[in-house]
């Protein structure tokens, strides 16, 4: 033993001194491990928080010998490729991210989605102020997420494209639900996210190169966000970065934004893309942003397309700056906008900017068959009008367009005039809001109809022409009131008076589409009182309702809903 101790110490003493054993020890031989074949044949994968683990194949939704469904998202964040689907239980809940590898392709996209019944799957992050995503893409394209709810995410998808990357194509994003994320903090340095955000896109690149093409974000819904959808870059603050465009082909197509509190469209850098059939609805209410509110704001944007879309009900909240329903921030080109509808703002009920963020003005602009009735209610040191033009150097024609104006309120207010005006009225109509509804009221001819009615409170007392009687339904949500004029009829205005002991804080008012053969919203409204008149992108409609999503208390009572078609052609052609 002795020996045996000196010889052990000998030899490491001489390893300490760089030596060698005297002895060589014998080469290992490797272990030779067959490789794993890749797949070449798309799969399908199931994700069961409640029923799944982790060690079993994924391959099955239920178990079947060793093959049933994965538990954790960070088990299915891994290798996936073109046709491939990640399904999510519905009724389960994670509190992880998702990160998927690999990337799909147009035509055969990797599928996110849910199987089973009930309601949809839930990735819940417990805490917005907390950095964590729901599902996070790095370079990568071929995705379709679609069913997914997303709560208490800083950010419920963000896509992240490297400086250098080369163009990826198509992030498809279908019937989701983004809702409680308000974290809001001075966010100039973004990517160091400082704010709860729905979906995100943001790309390192600084170079005039597009990293993401063609993404679609369709039947979702987005609620109590600090914003809804950003595209952004390090060049964010950058008044020296115009031009540059890092996205392009970004589509909105019947999308909801609601109750959040800065721009829930936050459009930065992109070519090429439309908003159409979207609602964004009470934005800004009971908060205070560094740099202001609007219902949505563009910049650095060319060649898009709005159409059939509403922005309404854009607070100034505890003392933000703007208000306005919209906002083109500056060094957007070629944007048309058709049967819009802006209106009930605090602040004016559009704004084309200039120089605040950059040198170039908004170019191209086309305005046309748009309704404005922003109301300008508390304007914060900005004059009460329904267009604020920083300068004339914006060029924009607004033709066919009605304007509602309050009192006090001017059409248009430009301030930082020049001599080159570029600002043109084509046929146009300027009245004031209290002359809205004087013409017939269409609504005592039509047949009426309700979901529900107390006894001698019957849908047909709220077209009588009368205040004294009412209607009230039985319910308190989910509850309409329905015009039939049995034949297509044109409205554009209509005139609300709830009944004294209604509470009404959320409805819609509704026209029947025959071409889409279902109810498309026309007015997204708050609450209603004695009176409130909602003018509306005029419709050729046979029906007509108005939806009661909520009350405050008890069951909604409307004394009179009235429609209306103000066929008055003002031609207004001159500058103001």
């Amino acid at each position: 033993m002795r020996n045996l101790s000196v010889l052990l110490l000998a030899l490491a003493a001489g390893l300490a001194q760089g030596g060698a054993p005297a002895v060589a020890p014998k080469a290992r031989e490797p272990i030779k491990v067959a490789p794993t074949p890749k797949r070449t044949t798309p799969a399908t994968f199931y994700v069961s928080q409640s029923s799944g683990k982790d060690s079993w194949t994924g391959q099955a939704p239920t178990l079947n010998g060793t093959s049933g469904p994965w538990k954790t998202l960070a088990r299915a964040s891994t290798d996936y490729i073109p046709g491939d689907r990640i399904l999510l239980k519905c009724g389960d809940t994670w509190n992880e991210e998702l990160h998927p590898k690999g990337s799909g392709t147009p035509g055969n996209p990797i599928i996110i989605g849910s199987y089973g019944n009930g309601k949809k799957p839930v990735i819940d992050r417990q805490d917005y102020r907390k950095d964590l995503f729901g599902i996070h893409l790095v370079d990568q394209e071929g995705f379709k997420i679609i069913g997914i709810e997303f709560n208490r995410c800083m950010t419920g998808i963000f896509g992240e494209y490297s400086d250098g990357c080369s163009t990826k194509k198509h992030i498809w994003i279908e019937d989701c639900y983004f809702h409680d994320s308000l974290l809001y903090q001075h966010y100039e340095d973004y990517p160091r996210r400082k704010i709860g955000l729905g979906v995100c896109f943001f790309s390192h690149e600084r170079d005039n190169r597009v990293v993401l093409a063609h993404v679609m974000i369709k039947n979702c819904v987005f609620r109590r966000l600090a914003s809804g959808v950003w595209t952004n870059s390090p060049d964010n603050f950058n008044k020296n970065a115009s031009y540059v465009y890092n996205f392009a082909h970004l589509t909105f197509e019947n999308c909801l934004f609601e109750e959040g509190y800065q721009w829930q469209l936050g459009i930065r850098g992109v070519a090429g893309g439309a908003v159409r059939n979207c609602a964004t609805h009470d934005i800004g209410r009971g908060f205070r942003a560094f740099n202001g509110v609007a219902g949505a704001m563009f910049f650095r944007c060319k060649d898009w397309v709005f159409e059939d879309s509403e922005w309404g009900f854009i607070s100034i909240g505890k003392g933000s700056g703007d208000g306005e329903a919209f906002d083109f921030e500056g060094n957007c080109d070629n944007m048309t906008m058709r049967n819009c509808l802006f209106h009930d703002t605090d602040g004016p009920g559009f704004l084309l900017c200039c120089y605040a963020s950059d040198g170039h003005p908004n170019m191209g602009i086309l305005m046309e068959n748009c309704v404005l009735n922003g109301k300008s209610t508390r304007p914060i040191g900005l004059p009460r009008c329904e267009i604020l033009n920083t300068t004339d150097w914006n060029e924009v024609t607004w033709k066919k367009c009605r304007f509602y104006l309050s009192p006090g309120e001017v059409l248009m207010k430009v301030m930082d005039p020049e001599k080159e005006k570029r600002t043109r009225f084509v046929d146009c109509v300027v009245k004031n809001l209290s002359d809205a509804c004087t013409t017939p009221n269409l609504a005592p001819e039509a047949t009426v109809s309700a979901s529900s009615q107390e006894p001698d409170r019957e849908a047909a007392k709220a077209t009588d022409r009368s205040t004294a009687t009412s209607w009230k339904a039985t319910a308190s949500a989910d509850q309409w009131l329905q015009l039939n004029f049995g034949k297509p009829t044109a409205v554009n205005e209509f005139r609300i008076r709830e009944g004294a002991s209604s509470s009404i804080n959320r409805y819609v008012i509704e026209c029947w589409s025959q071409r889409a053969s279902r109810w498309v919203g026309c007015f997204n409204g708050m609450s209603i009182g004695p009176e409130f008149i909602a003018p509306i992108v005029s419709r050729n409609t046979r029906k007509v309702r108005l939806f009661i999503v909520r009350t405050a208390s008890g069951n909604p009572c409307i004394a009179e809903f009235e429609a209306y078609n103000d066929a008055t052609r003002t031609p207004r052609r001159k500058n103001k």
